[in-house]
């Protein structure tokens, strides 16, 4: 989880964040390593005592993300950490109810969005683990359908780029407000969408802005330049 923490690190850097949420807290690793003054933190199922980092400016809500947003807690938000159920339906609710609380200088970072294997990117956990087992696959990656998103952001949201990290650490998309130009949907439905597997990634791999992670975040830097 290292390159969680260095990479929204990098990006508190650049926009100067003040505020940080993150949606799938569970152990507090990335939370506690992120550098931000004032941080809240969404999880049904802590794993540690939240009352143990809890003060007057990081505050750790044990809830679904989508009481969360349905609450008065949330705020207006410089960085944003997606990393809760792995199911693109979910993170793409999160992802929709966080523009409510973002703007202009907002960077998200979600996580998983590039399964290693047809069996990673199963969004049922259990389901997952049971048929790398039968298998005989080594290992425990577990992405989920998360990938979805990041086609979702390419044919509904022009006017936001976004930029998907494959080395140096786990993959991860990094999003911010810049209208893409030359902006055209491809499939240009959710339904669509929502509704491929893990072999239609190929197909559609350009749409996810594959680059290394100094790539990503000189991407970042150039749209934040233009600001």
């Amino acid at each position: 989880m290292g390159w969680s923490i260095r990479r929204l690190n990098r990006a508190q850097a650049i926009n100067g964040a003040k505020t940080y949420l993150e949606i799938g807290v569970e152990t507090g690793v990335t939370f506690k390593g992120v550098t931000v003054e004032r941080k809240d933190g969404v999880d049904p199922y802590f794993a540690f005592d939240p009352a143990t980092l809890a003060n007057d400016r990081v505050r750790l809500h044990a809830l679904r993300s989508d009481a969360f947003w349905a609450s008065d807690l949330p705020l207006a938000y410089d960085l944003i950490m997606l990393d809760g159920l792995h199911t693109f339906e979910q993170t793409f609710r999160d992802f929709l109810a966080s523009l409510s609380h973002a703007h202009a200088r907002t960077i998200w970072l979600i996580d998983d969005t590039v399964p290693s294997d047809v069996f990673s990117a199963l969004p049922d956990h259990s389901q997952s683990m049971r048929h790398r087992q039968r298998m005989g696959i080594p290992g425990y990656a577990w992405h989920g359908d998360v990938f979805k998103l990041v086609l979702a952001l390419h044919d509904f949201f022009p006017t936001l780029s976004y930029a998907t990290i494959i080395n140096s650490g786990n993959p991860q998309t990094l999003v911010w407000k810049e209208p893409r130009a030359g902006f055209e949907p491809v499939m240009n439905s959710l339904e669509q969408i929502s509704r491929l597997s893990f072999f239609d990634i190929d197909a559609h791999v350009a749409r996810f802005n594959l680059v290394d992670e100094e790539t990503a975040f000189a991407r970042l830097t150039a749209g934040f330049a233009k600001a």
